[in-house]
């Protein structure tokens, strides 16, 4: 008897939790699109972000079609950036600029897919998979808007993380150095020479350049990348 009576009570807080589930969802369909986006996005303003998500995503799943919902694509991106879910933010912001793409918000989806690779991008030791990523889209973003509103900013961003890639190349050319392995430091510091040439670390590559070549008897080169290091640093 004790038995059933439990049955019955699971039975019925799960007909409970389901009925409550399609209530909301009802709820949001029966008071229709502009007054369920206005709850959702207050939750969003408000920091209800999981709450937010749930609503967003509902409103797409019932209202695709609707005029304005390019804004609740844009705000459901927003929602993953703001919980640090940056792989699934720089996914809805790219959603948005496939679905959208003569939205107003196009533009900043963009650049806010960029900013979420920015965000994954590590210190100059790890490994630099989503810094490339990262000024791959901040590049697609100044390709289509050169001198779009974000545009400083995105520079800005590339320049920050080509000084990281730089580093990180010289820092592994400096470690070969102290391990008295010229002719290794050599490919790093070269890297660094070749494609990193608008950061600060390209001087400086040129000078261990020099050193690395003295070690290994390179009497030419040595002189050759000591005259460049001489006329970087007049510069």
């Amino acid at each position: 008897m004790k038995t059933k009576s439990i049955y019955i009570y699971v039975v019925v807080i799960i007909f409970a939790i389901v009925l409550s589930s399609c209530t909301n969802e009802l709820k949001i369909q029966d008071i229709g699109f502009e007054k369920s986006f206005s709850i959702a996005k207050k939750k969003h303003d408000n920091g209800n972000y999981l709450q937010a998500l749930e609503d967003f995503n509902v409103l797409i799943l019932n209202y695709g079609g609707q005029i304005g919902i390019d804004s609740v694509q844009y705000l459901l991106a927003d929602t993953h950036f703001r919980l640090e879910e940056y792989y699934s933010s720089s996914y809805e912001f790219n959603k948005l600029t496939e679905s959208f793409p003569e939205s107003k918000l196009a533009e900043e989806s963009y650049f806010n897919s960029a900013m979420s690779y920015y965000k994954l991008s590590p210190i100059y030791s790890l490994d630099q998979k989503e810094t490339y990523n990262a000024i791959s889209k901040f590049q697609f973003y100044l390709d289509l808007y050169p001198v779009g509103q974000f545009a400083d900013k995105s520079n800005g961003f590339i320049s920050e993380m080509r000084e990281k890639l730089a580093r990180k190349e010289f820092e592994s050319g400096k470690l070969y150095m102290k391990m008295d392995q010229p002719r290794a430091a050599k490919f790093y510091f070269l890297e660094v020479i070749n494609n990193f040439y608008d950061t600060s670390y390209y001087a400086l590559s040129l000078k261990f350049m020099a050193e690395a070549s003295e070690l290994m008897k390179d009497e030419y080169n040595f002189q050759v990348y000591q005259k460049k290091y001489d006329e970087a640093i007049k510069k």
